[in-house]
């Protein structure tokens, strides 16, 4: 038999730490090897193959110190390198981002740890296709289900890599060794198509939904999910153009579609309401029963609710000294609880906040003794997501003091209330959850239109709504609609790996305080006699952003093996 490739020995031994199951492929007896028939053999053996594929192939966007797949760690968010944070600790990598210090040699390090890991992911999928018809004494439905799986994760890793480099090589076979191993860069189209194709076959592969306590398993809604991203980049002003954001000459395929086609928005349009109708049959629905106050801090708090379509569920619990929490808990907490360092808000992003009678809140250049009314007066997500000064942090910290912090702000957003020095807790990070279908499908609804229509409206206001928001007014023009619905982005999925990518493929990452120019936070002083605090806006530091950055540039390791196009400017 065929010993298995030294990256699926690492698959497999992969599975012995994350498999609760007893059996272990290396308590063997003498001579007994472990196979890749062994794997294919029994439809226990294939679970476990399956649980490896998971732990190799879906990602999330916590900080992470798992050397043992990637020999790589990142200890902050893509938030700080965004006009939604700012990190308080300048050794953290986002900061390279904030002043384009960045470089091909880099790139892994810098952003992008998981770029070798999922190639053996893929390999591990491609490999799963061709054998699952080996396995004996299984159901034709389960064999259609873990190839569902092994192509939804393999078009999530595709559609992790595209939306970082444009066009990547497409692998749907396994290699042999007889096989031409410098493969080059596929089109950007053909890239596209390929995770679509695979989203479409995963959705009529899975099945509809599973309990609620698998929510890290792929469903049909997953698939269709991811499709729904897909679709929604490819429409998406930089890829869905005529001239990429930079020249690469003859090889400008590689960066964009070759032409502004307004139906690619039709089919993100369609993609996204394929979600909306499966969530009913299958229990899935926004969080709206407890209170306006709550719905949506419940939402990102409580593990495996109703909402949520597809979580990562890479960690067991995990105390509040450990990674992920201890490098995004602030570092002002009190008692020896604080934090490595800490995402602070940018007052670029509080300004987003609308008052909670949907009007703009003023917030005076010449600064005020007034912090405590105007935050009162804010969409109530704003409470649900950022940490503000006298706010509760939890139990052991009642008063948060952010009079020392550079921005006046910090995100409490992804660290449960209940984290604790005494009650560890279990990150989940939620990859695909139900309000972003609501959002694609009414960005999608309004590009293809050419203005919002009733049904584009409706998918906004029901996300407003549930979070005591009035609904957007009438007759908005095409481009205040657009205006708005990025608005709602930014603000529902604040600091849940959206803003990092929505930046770049609406190309907005130029304008002064996204990514570049000023950026600003709030100066704190207590008023004597009063309960009130003066704040003073001031700017406290100025990004840059270089145009080239819109795609990353891959690794200069495999650009100098000769058969891969680097993006331009890199």
């Amino acid at each position: 038999m065929k010993k298995l490739h030294a990256l699926y020995l690492l698959g497999l031994f992969s599975v012995l730490s994350f498999s609760s199951c007893e059996k272990k492929f290396l308590d063997k007896a003498p001579g007994v090897d472990v196979t890749e028939n062994t794997i294919f053999s029994s439809q226990t053996e294939l679970e476990m193959y399956i649980a490896s594929i998971y732990r190799h192939g879906i990602h999330h966007g916590f900080p992470t110190e798992d050397r043992s797949l990637t020999n790589a760690a990142t200890y902050d968010m893509a938030a700080g390198a965004t006009d939604e944070g700012e990190f308080a600790a300048g050794w953290l990598i986002s900061q390279r981002w904030n002043s384009s210090n960045i470089t091909a040699s880099d790139i892994v390090n810098l952003e992008d740890y998981r770029f070798f890991l999922r190639w053996t992911a893929i390999r591990m999928c491609n490999i799963l296709i061709e054998r699952a018809g080996d396995v004996p004494n299984v159901t034709d439905a389960y064999r259609n289900q873990v190839i569902g799986e092994a192509k939804f994760i393999r078009a999530l890793n595709y559609i992790e890599m595209v939306k970082r480099y444009g066009g990547v090589p497409i692998v749907d076979k396994r290699f042999q060794l007889t096989d031409n191993f410098d493969l080059g860069r596929n089109t950007l189209q053909e890239s596209f198509n390929f995770i679509v194709s695979d989203a479409t076959d995963a959705a009529e592969k899975l099945p509809p939904t599973y309990p609620s306590t698998m929510r890290g398993r792929a469903t049909k809604g997953a698939a269709l999910a991811l499709k729904s991203r897909a679709l929604l980049y490819a429409a998406s002003p930089l890829s869905n153009t005529a001239q990429p954001y930079m020249s690469l000459g003859e090889n400008d395929k590689f960066l964009c579609l070759g032409n502004n086609d307004k139906n690619r928005w039709k089919l993100a349009a369609d993609a996204a309401k394929a979600v909306l109708d499966w969530a009913p049959g299958a229990g899935i629905h926004l969080i709206t029963d407890k209170g306006t106050t709550a719905n949506y801090r419940y939402q990102w708090t409580t593990n495996d609710n109703a909402e949520v379509i597809l979580a990562a569920k890479v960690y067991g619990p995990r105390n509040a000294w450990e990674i992920p929490w201890a490098t995004i808990k602030p570092n002002v907490l009190l008692g020896g609880r604080q934090g490595w360092a800490g995402l602070m808000a940018t007052f670029n992003f509080v300004k987003k906040y609308e008052k909670v009678d949907g009007t703009p809140q003023t917030w005076p250049l010449a600064g005020g003794n007034d912090l405590f009314l105007k935050i009162n007066e804010l969409d109530p997500r704003f409470k649900q997501t950022i940490a503000y000064q006298n706010s509760q942090w939890n139990i052991e910290d009642p008063q948060l003091d952010c009079r020392t912090t550079q921005t006046g702000f910090w995100m409490h957003k992804t660290i449960p209330y209940e984290l604790t020095n005494g009650a560890a807790q279990v990150p989940n990070w939620q990859l695909f959850r139900l309000a972003e279908a609501y959002l694609n499908y009414a960005e999608a609804l309004n590009e293809f239109n050419d203005g919002p229509n009733a049904d584009a409206y409706e998918a906004v206001n029901v996300i407003r709504r549930r979070s005591g928001m009035p609904e957007l007014p009438a007759n908005l023009s095409q481009e205040a609609f657009r205006e708005r619905v990025h608005h709602e982005r930014d603000i529902e999925l604040a600091f849940e790996d959206h803003r990092f990518w929505d930046i770049r493929r609406w190309m907005v990452a130029e304008q002064n305080g996204v990514m570049q120019g000023d950026f600003w936070g709030l100066q704190l002083k207590a008023i004597p006699g009063s309960s009130e605090y003066n704040y003073v806006p001031y700017i406290y530091e100025q990004r840059t952003f270089l145009r080239k950055m819109y795609l990353h540039p891959f690794i200069l390791s495999e650009v100098n093996k000769g058969h891969i196009v680097q993006n331009p400017g890199w």
